[in-house]
């Protein structure tokens, strides 16, 4: 009895912890999955509240009336809402499948979607089977999950005459031959002059037909009436007349049907039989490539139903066994995907490029994965790409520099509309940049480059100082927008009389252009000031005390730069830069953007209320589209990027983006946004 129990028990969590999650049925060899966690969606917004959405109003009253049927919750369509939908995609030499997991909660509910009155679906058991019309992807139930499969055979499998052979594949291709003109396979001789008969130079042709073509004079009705005369009466003297160009009449039978007349005629009449032939010529190659289609999409089917069976009828190692895959997952995240390797979607997406999309161009990059989460404060996504300890060594080198505190003087939350910062080792990348090439390029070169690699990086780091550049420029700096002005500029266009002669024209435009910071750190100023003696020499550059200006005629903008306590700084506005140079530029950061700067390689931020009614109305679309834009502005929070620093062997970074006071959590504010936008 005991020994019963604990099979039965042994069972139920066996039962219950594939009704839990489907990850099982995703095989081990996935190139590609994809989850979105319903527990986790619903917990920020209950399906009361989804039905009552915009969106879910709209994909209701979508759904019902493509299906002529009554929907009033997304219940009733039988899935399970609480466990989590995948995504996954396989590859192979021959064929790429794209596959969905749904957990069912109702199969009654879920067959009701499925628009067919006629029930054409196969059942076995408790799973039922369901091919769509184009035979190009199968639907597959039981009572707990919903599969469907897509697959599409790789043009590249039976390029390969070998494949071709073994499944009784033509690689079928509109050659030359079918668009060759008539007179390349029959020669037509034809003399202006003279009466000739060209006999033609036949060839085997394929499926041209025979053409035959004789040219003669035509005699004009002069001559054809003085052959009719009696000799006793000779014809009248009478003043010489200039001879008539003799027309030439061509004859062109085309099997038994003879084609006479004129020049221009007869070209248009070989012509059309040309095009008529070329047509053909066409209509076949399409029906033959028809046919080796439908080979391929009968053997795609094949492919595709072992495939499915397979998901639900054979025990295999499931992608949950993948340390990576499982790595990359986070129970907080309500949506994820993950990609196996860099390396294979390279592969994918250039296959015109043959052997060298396989050479390794992405040698020592791994996975890649990403996640969405959402909270009461924000939403974000995370990601992460996994690389090879060579690689992630040398990137810790080269992110081993936090930026400049000296910049942070020159940020103001309050004003600023964005900025952005990086801060790397220049003189560590210089040194790893060479390895990070040879890798890279190496595999894409092949093995007979090597001796020529190695002495191009060699020769790279020879001519380099890196010691020298990296004091000339340490590898940190900020880019800041602190706000927008119109300003009137001037342009040159052109003008143009009556008689079409050019006339150069000086006009006036309004144009928004952004009141921008930059600035990077430098420790060694020599070869700047020789560069900026120079360019004062050549009238590029004007001084002002010791804040310099670029003339360029062209610019719509004044550009300003300046040197200052081991800082170069670019702006275009001289109040700023004046403010800078008197220790009179006044600005206040707060701890948030301090930390976010501080802290980071690489930091971005966009505070969009700060961009509120900054934007002429008429630049975009006129006084109603702009206050629709400023009110969406005026509802979101403030955008961040930022990278993480590296662990182990991952690199990572974050995008998120706050919620304004108002809102519940993330995902209702972002149904309020995309209700705002379709208003």
């Amino acid at each position: 009895m005991k020994n019963v129990l604990i099979a039965i028990s042994l069972l139920f969590l066996t039962t219950l912890t594939y009704a839990q999650d489907l990850v099982k049925k995703i095989p081990s060899n996935a190139f590609t999955v994809a989850t979105i966690k319903g527990d986790n969606v619903f917990k920020l917004m209950f399906v009361k509240d989804f039905n009552e959405s915009f969106v879910g109003k709209k994909l209701l009253t979508e759904t019902s009336k493509s299906l002529d049927k009554e929907f009033t919750s997304i219940e009733d369509f039988g899935i399970n809402l609480e466990r989590n939908m995948y995504y996954f995609n396989q590859l192979s030499d021959s064929i790429t499948y794209n596959c969905f997991l749904i957990p069912l909660k109702d199969a009654a509910k879920f067959e009701s979607l499925i628009n067919d009155k006629d029930k054409k679906f196969k059942t076995d058991g408790e799973i039922r089977t369901m091919v769509l019309p184009d035979s190009t992807s199968i639907i597959k139930w039981n009572n707990d999950m919903m599969y469907f499969v897509t697959g599409s055979i790789r043009s590249s499998f039976f390029a390969d005459s070998t494949n071709s052979a073994r499944y009784g594949i033509k690689e079928i291709r509109y050659q030359n031959n079918y668009d060759e003109p008539m007179a390349d396979s029959v020669m037509v001789a034809v003399d202006s002059t003279m009466v000739t008969t060209a006999e033609p130079v036949m060839e085997e042709v394929i499926a041209p037909p025979v053409v035959k073509t004789k040219t003669y004079k035509k005699a004009t009705a002069k001559k054809a009436s003085t052959k009719n005369r009696s000799k006793k009466q000779p014809a009248k003297k009478k003043a010489a007349v200039k001879p008539k160009k003799n027309k030439v009449v061509e004859e062109i039978e085309i099997g038994d049907l003879p084609i006479t007349g004129e020049g221009n005629d007869v070209d248009s009449a070989v012509a059309a039989i040309q095009n008529a032939n070329g047509d053909e010529m066409y209509d076949d190659y399409q029906k033959e490539r028809a046919e080796q289609d439908a080979k391929k999409k009968q053997l795609a089917f094949v492919w595709m139903t072992a495939q499915a069976d397979k998901i639900f009828n054979t025990s295999y190692e499931s992608i949950e066994n993948n340390k990576s895959y499982s790595a990359s997952l986070d129970d907080k995240a309500i949506a994820e995907i993950w990609v196996s390797s860099l390396q294979e979607v390279y592969n994918s997406i250039a296959p015109e490029f043959g052997t060298y999309g396989k050479t390794g161009l992405m040698q020592g990059y791994g996975s890649l994965n990403a996640k969405l989460f959402m909270d009461k404060t924000s939403f974000r996504i995370s990601t992460g790409l996994e690389l090879a300890k060579d690689q992630a060594d040398a990137y810790k080198k080269i992110m081993n520099r936090k930026l400049n505190k000296n910049f942070l003087k020159y940020i103001d939350s309050e004003k600023a509309i964005g900025f952005m910062g990086y801060s790397i080792d220049t003189k560590a990348y210089l040194e790893e940049f060479p390895k990070l090439m040879k890798q890279t390029y190496g595999a894409f070169l092949g093995a007979r480059m090597d001796e020529e690699i190695e002495l191009g990086t060699d020769l790279f780091s020879l001519l380099l100082d890196e010691e020298a550049l990296s004091k000339v420029i340490k590898g940190d700096a900020l880019f800041v927008i602190n706000g927008l002005n119109t300003k009137e500029v001037t342009y040159t266009s052109y003008e143009y009389d009556d008689d079409y002669n050019r006339k150069e024209v000086t006009k006036t435009k309004n144009e928004t252009l952004p009141d921008f910071l930059f600035m990077f750190s430098s420790e060694d100023n020599r070869l700047m000031n020789k560069l900026i003696k120079y360019c004062i020499n050549k009238n590029y550059v004007t001084i002002n005390e010791n804040i310099y200006k670029i003339e360029e005629k062209k610019s719509p903008i004044d550009i300003y730069f300046m040197i200052k306590d081991g800082i170069v700084f670019f702006g275009n506005s001289l109040t700023e830069m004046q403010g800078i140079s008197n220790n009179t530029y006044k600005a206040s950061i707060s701890k948030t953007h301090k930390n976010l700067l501080g802290k980071n390689n690489f930091s971005f931020l966009f505070n969009a209320k700060n961009l509120v009614g900054k934007v002429p109305n008429e630049e975009i679309g006129g006084e109603e589209t702009a206050k629709k834009f400023n009110e969406t502005l005026g509802k979101m929070g403030n955008v961040y990027m930022k990278s993480n620093p590296i662990k182990g062997n991952l690199v990572s970074a974050d995008i998120s983006a706050e919620i304004p006071n108002g809102h519940e959590n993330a995902l209702k504010y972002l149904f309020s946004l995309i209700e705002n936008a379709s208003k």
